[in-house]
């Protein structure tokens, strides 16, 4: 990766962790369903797969995929709060949560992906 790609990860990364920051600030509920999490997981796994399929290889893509979209979305926290809901006694809503996210991430990219794709 050349020097500007880096700049542009960094740059992005920045941006991304505080968007994340203030939507979750703002939607997740202490002892509620993490929304605020699953929205910027939902809606980064979209816009990267737009991205993705729009300027691969290009030091946008890496702004705005590796870098704004990379400190969005929540992979470690989406992790810690399946547990909390699950050591929290909501089974149901720690299981819901995590397939939840692991199928409609996967969809939203796909779909997003295949639309600028064809």
């Amino acid at each position: 990766m050349t020097a500007l790609g880096w700049l542009c990860v960094a740059a992005g990364g920045m941006l991304g962790a505080v968007i994340r920051y203030w939507i979750t600030s703002k939607l997740n509920r202490k002892g509620g369903f993490p929304a605020g999490t699953f929205a910027v997981n939902m809606t980064g796994a979209f816009l990267a797969g737009i991205f993705s399929g729009l300027a691969a290889g290009s030091p946008a893509h890496a702004f705005i995929v590796y870098g704004i979209l990379g400190a969005l979305t929540t992979f470690s926290t989406w992790n810690s709060e399946i547990l909390i809901l699950w050591r929290d006694g909501r089974r149901a809503a720690a299981v819901f949560y995590a397939l939840s996210t692991l199928v409609l991430g996967i969809v939203f990219y796909m779909v997003s992906f295949i639309y600028v794709s064809s």
